[in-house]
């Protein structure tokens, strides 16, 4: 850089890079729109998938328990139904029946489990359904298409929800809405933004990690705190970018569980630092830098197929 006669000029390095930078953003920005466009691809699927069947059947079953079943509270929908996270194949429905009977809550989880599913055999058209089981706290109705609904029954014990404990064996308070209430109000904050990063994100683990993924609240819990004090773009790519990158770290604690429902939700990694978050920590920190280091369409491909 020189001046003459109170000008100034560039040289023709100077002007050489500039225009090599000015190339490589211009270059990077047809990129990052390329793959933006492919992520919402992604999300058009997801979507499509999950509303009209998914739908039609909580309907039914919400019908067959206020037939049967009487008096029935509300079919309450804590899990990723309620929160607008789930992702076709990838995520269990689980949606919490509170059942405001007042003669059930003397009776044993087991026993209540059993009832519901008795009720559904009952109620629901065989034709659609494959099989009913009763599991340790839930009730999960498989469908001939492949479709896994979880149905957590929960009973109104001096004015509040309990459900089944962990073991199956007896019954523990929870508070229903308030992680859903908490997920809701990140969405709102980064303008909606939150929702569709966490069902990528789903996606991504179920495609690279398969069994060793996290769970479906796991990584919702994980995208509340990445972006408490988020203020980066809010274009899918910068979003699940940012949600990997940040929970690369976070998950080497302990997250809480603000439904009540265990301590943590993520207690089947063990204590902090424990050999299993490590190894959860380098997997989510791989495909983080993976994100960030893509230079084609291609690179985000290869996370989905």
């Amino acid at each position: 850089m020189g001046s003459r006669g109170g000008g100034s000029y560039l040289s023709a390095r100077d002007s050489r890079l500039l225009r090599e930078e000015a190339r490589r953003r211009l270059e990077q920005s047809h990129i990052d729109a390329e793959v933006n466009s492919y992520l919402q691809q992604e999300l058009a699927g997801f979507n499509d998938r999950d509303t009209d069947k998914v739908n039609r059947y909580l309907e039914q079953i919400e019908h067959a328990l206020e037939e049967r079943m009487e008096p029935v509270d509300h079919l309450l929908f804590g899990g990723s139904v309620a929160k607008h996270t789930y992702v076709d194949g990838l995520s269990d429905i689980d949606s919490l029946v509170v059942l405001s009977d007042e003669s059930l809550a003397d009776m044993s989880p087991a026993n209540v489990r059993e009832k519901l599913r008795d009720t559904l055999t009952r109620c629901l058209p065989q034709g659609e359904i494959r099989e009913i089981r009763v599991g340790k706290m839930a009730v999960t109705i498989e469908y001939r298409d492949g479709t896994e609904i979880q149905l957590l029954p929960a009973v109104q014990r001096a004015g509040r929800i309990s459900i089944s404990s962990a073991d199956g064996g007896s019954w523990t308070e929870i508070r229903p809405r308030e992680f859903a209430s908490r997920l809701t109000e990140s969405n709102k904050r980064q303008g909606g933004a939150v929702v569709p990063a966490i069902k990528l994100a789903k996606a991504i683990l179920a495609n690279r990690l398969r069994e060793d993924s996290p769970s479906g609240c796991h990584v919702e819990a994980l995208a509340v705190a990445a972006f408490s004090d988020y203020s980066g773009p809010r274009t899918p790519k910068a979003m699940v970018t940012r949600l990997f990158e940040r929970a690369s770290s976070d998950v080497l604690r302990p997250r809480r569980d603000v439904t009540g429902q265990s301590l943590y939700v993520d207690e089947e990694l063990g204590s902090a630092n424990s050999p299993a978050r490590r190894s959860l920590s380098r997997s989510l920190r791989q495909l983080g830098e993976m994100m960030s280091r893509s230079q084609s369409i291609a690179d985000w491909r290869a996370l989905f197929e």
